[in-house]
Parts: structure tokens; C-alpha cells; sequence
């Protein structure tokens, strides 16, 4: 190793074990970091010997693994923690979440506040990179563009019926890049199909592949979609107290039978160049899956969301099916609107818990590798690799003896332990790491 090597190290890393991805672990580990990069990793003693003279943080107790991805949530409405009990049905959860909204006056220091803090709790929960949507772009971006937490930010568009006319100007502003930063990049977010029409999606498709922009849509998530496309009727539709209210339906909007997943895949949505992100995909059938299996998307499940709607009583999600049929698939948390916390390890705790037969290296993979690819990611997190970010996490383990990934997997799962210490850019942003 030459002498401008070994000065590219800032410090090494090291601990009891150091878990690569969810197929891989180094007993007696080290990571080497430099420049905000993973630069070396391997047992400690030949780290150490690599990089000497180096400053070593030694976790002895701990595992060190990749920083977790959150490729789901909605930031600004961390304000809403704990305001609004389980609804008979979303759409009175909508209008439990408006009457609680903040107004006009002082509502963009409110989401800014917000923002900051979901960011806070993400950290704090071990999640380095978020997808975050966000109806208040200009606003969450200021507050989130300097760090520390890693943020793809889809700004939310609504398009429907006789509020067509706004799609340019609010196209316009979700694909603004001018608060894109080195924590922050730009992605794009039509709503979902009862908020955004046909012709608006296939116009939002084109311009995120024009401007090579990330895209994530709710879809499927709740059972009415397919009436709502087919007549505009059922209870998103014309029965909706606040679709009355609003005055956006018309007979310009364009009908579909097929249900949610084809409508996206008639207007161009599955067939998109770009990362693309589909929420909760709570409800489909084998002709859905089959559409899924030919695109390029990938399936954000939100558990305790899920569990929150009461959508469990409802159908089963077919996650394991889709990964069956080599379809993407993460976990995500949603919002402090309809989750008791950001923390995504905590997503599989409850599905491990439900499920007791679930892969655990699947699971873990949901959280690190799969979620990365969702958002365009892949080839710089996710995972503890030489050129990858060094976005990483300590979580403590009980014992000394080696550990087989496998037992590792299963008690950061079934504890979800709160981090120790967390690093986003090779940068400690939470815990305090104790040099050796």
C-alpha cells in the first residue's frame, strides 16, 4: 500500500461481525472509509494492517451493517404522530388528516418542521436514504437539501378531471431541481389513480423519462380503485363527500375497466425507463402479478400502514408471490400519519411476526438491496462494498462467539435494536463512536 493509499483512509470502522448484504457476513470485520466511500472491508487484522496508523473506532459488541432504506414515506406529515385513531375507511382517514392539516398561516415552517423531524426519527431508527413524497416540494426540499439524511424527493402531482388545467404548473414544480443538493435528489409522484387521470399520467411518465427522474405512484391500494376507473362511482368516486365538494369529476375524465395495474400500464406508467416505485399494491390478481413480472417496478409493502387500514382482513398481500415471479419488492414505513414510527426494521419484525416462516435473508434484503434498486440506488447503497457510500449502522448483539448470518439476521429482526451509532457519507450523524 503507498503512502497516498493509506492517507485515503480517514478511519477504519470495526466490529464483532460486519454484515455485507443479506448473503454475506465478515466475523472479526473492518470497513475502511474515505472520502464519504466505503474503501476496503475484510477482517480486522488485515484491515488494520492495510490502512495502519489509521484511527479505528471498535465496536467489539456490535454488528455493523448497511445503513437501511426507507424507500416509502411522507416527511412532512410526521406533524400528524398519533392524531388520527384508525379509520372505518380512507377516505374518512382523508378528511381526519385535512381537518387536522396545518393552515395557510405558518403551515410551511410546520412542514418544514416536520420534514426535519421525520428526518431526526429516521436517522435515529437506523435508515440512512429515504424516498419521501412530498405535496409540498418546495418546502420539504429547503428543509431537507443540507442533510444529513438521504433523500430522494418525489414531488406529489394531482391532476383530475376539472383540475387538468393545473398539471403544467404543478409538473412544473415537483420536477424543480434548483434545491436538489448532494442529500437531496429529484423525483416525480402522480398521486394515484383517484387523483391523477390517464392522460396527466402518461403526460408525468414522459416528462420523468425526458429529465431522467425517479417515479413512485400509490397503486392498488385500496379495493375501490378498480370501480373508481371503471364508472367514477364507488366510494372514491362520485359517493365521496369531498369528491363532491371538490367539483373535479367531469365527463372529460377518461374510463377504464381494467383495473388499476393495466390502467397504469395503458398510460405508459409500467413501461417507464426510470426507477419506479409502486406504494402498497394491496390488491391484485394473477393478470395484475403477470404485469408486474414484465415491468420494471417495484412493490413498496407498508406492514403496520396495511395493518393500520385494516386492509389484512381484507385480502392477503402477495409479496411472496410477486418476489416468486422476480418482481421488486421492499418494505417502507408510510407515514407518522398511519404508522406509530419511521422505523422500517420494525416492518419486518411485524411481518416476521405474522409470518414466521418468511425467509430472514429476504426480509433483511427488503430493507437494504431491494429498496436501493427501487430508487435508482443500487450501485451506491444498500449494501457495504468497496465505491459504495458509506452509509452504515452499529446495532449491539448479545455474545461473543462468531455468529452465522443467518442467527444474525434473526436477532437485529426480532429485537430491532435501536443503532448505537449511524453514519450517512462516512460522516457519524447519530450515536458517538468511540475510537479504539
Amino acid at each position: 500500500m503507498d503512502e497516498s493509499s493509506r492517507q485515503s483512509a480517514e478511519f477504519v470502522v470495526s466490529a464483532r461481525a460486519v454484515l455485507i448484504d443479506s448473503r454475506e457476513l465478515v466475523g472479526d470485520g473492518a470497513v475502511a472509509i474515505g472520502g464519504g466511500k466505503v474503501l476496503h472491508l475484510g477482517r480486522r487484522r488485515a484491515v488494520l494492517s492495510r490502512f495502519s496508523g489509521v484511527k479505528e473506532f471498535n465496536f467489539q459488541s456490535h454488528l455493523l451493517l448497511p445503513g437501511l432504506v426507507n424507500a416509502h414515506t411522507h416527511l412532512e406529515l410526521s406533524c400528524m404522530a398519533g392524531k388520527i385513531p384508525p379509520p372505518a375507511h380512507f377516505t374518512d382517514w382523508v378528511l381526519a388528516l385535512l381537518a387536522a392539516y396545518p393552515q395557510a398561516a405558518g403551515a410551511g415552517k410546520i412542514i418544514a418542521e416536520a420534514a426535519s423531524a421525520g428526518a431526526r426519527q429516521s436517522i435515529e431508527s437506523g435508515v440512512t436514504t429515504v424516498g419521501d413524497i412530498s405535496r409540498y416540494a418546495a418546502i420539504s426540499r429547503a428543509a431537507l437539501r443540507r442533510g444529513p439524511l438521504r433523500v430522494v424527493s418525489f414531488g406529489e402531482i394531482t391532476a383530475l378531471g376539472r383540475s387538468r388545467h393545473r398539471l403544467a404548473e404543478r409538473l412544473r414544480r415537483a420536477a424543480d431541481t434548483a434545491l436538489q443538493s448532494d442529500w437531496v435528489a429529484i423525483g416525480l409522484s402522480p398521486h394515484a389513480p383517484y387523483s391523477v387521470e390517464g392522460p396527466a399520467l402518461k403526460k408525468i411518465v414522459e416528462a420523468a423519462q425526458r429529465r431522467r427522474l425517479p417515479l413512485a405512484m400509490h397503486l392498488a391500494e385500496h379495493s375501490e380503485e378498480r370501480e373508481f376507473l371503471a364508472s367514477l362511482g364507488g366510494p372514491l368516486g362520485c359517493r365521496w363527500e369531498f369528491m363532491r365538494k371538490m367539483n373535479l369529476l367531469d365527463e372529460r375524465i377518461p374510463l377504464f375497466a381494467g383495473g388499476p395495474l393495466a390502467w397504469a400500464g395503458h398510460y405508459g406508467l409500467l413501461n417507464a425507463s426510470v426507477p419506479l416505485l409502486l406504494a402498497h399494491v394491496n390488491y391484485v390478481d394473477e393478470a395484475d402479478l403477470e404485469l408486474l413480472a414484465r415491468s420494471r417496478a417495484t412493490v413498496a409493502l407498508c406492514p403496520r400502514t396495511r395493518h393500520y387500514f385494516g386492509h389484512e382482513s381484507r385480502a392477503r398481500h402477495r409479496w411472496r408471490d410477486m418476489l416468486a415471479r422476480g418482481i421488486n419488492v421492499c418494505l417502507a414505513t408510510d407515514s407518522l400519519a398511519s404508522n406509530p414510527d419511521l422505523c422500517v426494521l420494525r416492518e419486518a419484525q411485524f411481518v416476521r411476526r405474522r409470518e414466521p416462516d418468511a425467509d430472514i435473508q429476504e426480509l433483511f434484503a427488503m430493507l437494504t438491496t431491494r429498496p436501493a434498486r427501487a430508487l435508482g440506488l443500487e450501485n451506491a447503497i444498500g449494501r457495504l462494498a468497496p465505491g459504495f457510500r458509506a452509509d452504515m449502522m452499529a446495532v449491539e448483539l448479545p455474545g461473543k462467539e462468531p455468529l452465522p448470518i443467518r442467527s444474525a439476521l434473526e436477532q437485529i429482526i426480532r429485537a430491532a435494536p435501536p443503532p448505537a451509532a449511524v453514519w450517512i457519507n462516512g460522516r457519524t450523524v447519530f450515536g458517538r463512536a468511540v475510537e479504539e
